[in-house]
């Protein structure tokens, strides 16, 4: 389907609500509607008899009914709900997702869309994520987002609402696609992210208002996600997954899907690990992803620049912050562990020993203790100093992960 022109899609716009609310008519039905006549306008004022050539059956006599209704009077109604209505004539329908096999007929807009020519991720993965999924999608957000990338997802609850709010968190974009109206929040306990992505980022649907979520909806949505990406980022997925779903959508699409290995006994890496059995890029690092993919050189010069300018204030304050806790450790470290201001060469060994001994996955206090061979105290101590140098963090009342 062609863009109508800036002059004509204002005039268009109730013609392509009204048809696009009908319900029986698929988005390729729709399509080929507006195809024929050329525009929404001129299909609603379509003789019946030609009408009756182009349909039939169930879709014909919704048809029928939808002529009833006054297209103007309708789309008048629904603009009282302060949502956008973007159907595939308007100049402001993403590009991306435009030139996907099977792109929405329309989409409702709370906020913003992604920004054309700027890089865009799906951040994925598990509802039910491990610990080390919720350190992984956190740290990999943030990356991207304070590389100048836009960060797309599902707003669920587990990977996709943390990734998110990371991105939030790090000053960047964030846009969800949900499986119901926009005028919906679903999971409700994701309140505080809806709230903050409508007017930091951005929601969109191809559900009308007031849809409910129901399980049919969410596979669907998926190829909205996958659409308005460049390359997509699965965290943790089971073998039998939406996730996986998503991945398939956006091979099809022709986008490039990385993953993050995890072990052979992890369910919630088997799905991952299946995946790169399949040839899906191995994800590593953030940097490492977006000079694969040459995502960094389709950055705009501004994005850039306020890239280099955050990374430079963030050293200034890693700078201030690593004076400040020196101070501070020297101030709290007792007086056999000090010289000349310093851990001795004892105790520099053994924060090293705790150092190794921890992982990116939860590991327990009893189990470091099995590890190191460290007597309780000793060992609370090292971890103590480890989490104020943020090489280590305290995930429960008594596991800790290695953050690098």
């Amino acid at each position: 389907m062609k863009t109508t022109k800036t002059t004509d899609w204002e005039t268009q716009l109730p013609y392509a609500y009204w048809l696009h609310t009908i319900q029986g008519l698929g988005n390729r039905t729709k399509r080929e509607l507006v195809e024929y006549a050329g525009t929404e306008k001129a299909l609603y004022e379509l003789p019946w008899l030609e009408i009756k050539g182009l349909l039939e059956g169930k879709k014909l006599r919704q048809m029928e009914e939808a002529r009833q209704k006054d297209p103007l009077e309708c789309y008048e109604t629904f603009r009282k709900e302060g949502i956008r209505f973007i159907p595939m004539s308007h100049p402001d329908y993403p590009k991306r997702l435009l030139r996907t096999q099977d792109p929405p007929f329309a989409l409702y807009v709370l906020g913003r869309l992604p920004e054309e020519g700027t890089p865009a991720v799906a951040v994925i993965g598990a509802r039910d994520c491990s610990d080390y999924g919720r350190l992984m999608a956190r740290r990999c957000s943030i990356e991207l987002s304070e590389a100048g990338i836009q960060i797309v997802s599902g707003m669920a609850r587990g990977i996709d609402g943390i990734a998110q709010r990371a991105a939030l968190e790090a000053g960047g974009k964030s846009f969800a696609v949900l499986g119901c109206g926009v005028d919906i929040c679903y999971p409700a306990r994701n309140r505080p992210l809806y709230e903050r992505l409508k007017t930091e980022g951005g929601i969109c649907s191809e559900y009308p208002p007031g849809t409910e979520p129901k399980a049919p909806l969410f596979p669907p949505r998926n190829r909205i996600i996958s659409g308005l990406s460049d390359v997509i980022l699965i965290i943790e997925a089971r073998e039998k997954s939406g996730t996986l779903i998503t991945a398939d959508m956006a091979l099809e699409q022709g986008r490039e899907v990385y993953v993050l290995p995890g072990r052979a006994t992890d369910a919630l890496s088997a799905g991952c690990n299946r995946l790169l059995a399949q040839g899906a890029g191995i994800f590593t690092s953030a940097e490492e992803m977006l000079a694969q993919t040459g995502l960094t050189r389709a950055l705009p010069p501004a994005a850039v620049r306020n890239t280099q300018k955050r990374t430079a204030e963030t050293k200034k304050d890693e700078r201030t912050e690593k004076t400040g806790k020196e101070i501070r450790e020297r101030e709290r470290m007792p007086e056999g562990q000090k010289r000349n201001g310093r851990e001795n060469a004892a105790d520099r060994k053994a924060k090293k020993l705790v150092a190794d001994a921890l992982d990116f996955y939860p590991l327990s206090v009893s189990r470091l203790q099995e590890k190191t061979g460290m007597e309780y105290r000793q060992l609370i101590c090292q971890l103590f100093y480890l989490c104020m140098e943020g090489r280590a963090a305290q995930v429960s009342a008594d596991s800790y992960v290695r953050l690098r």
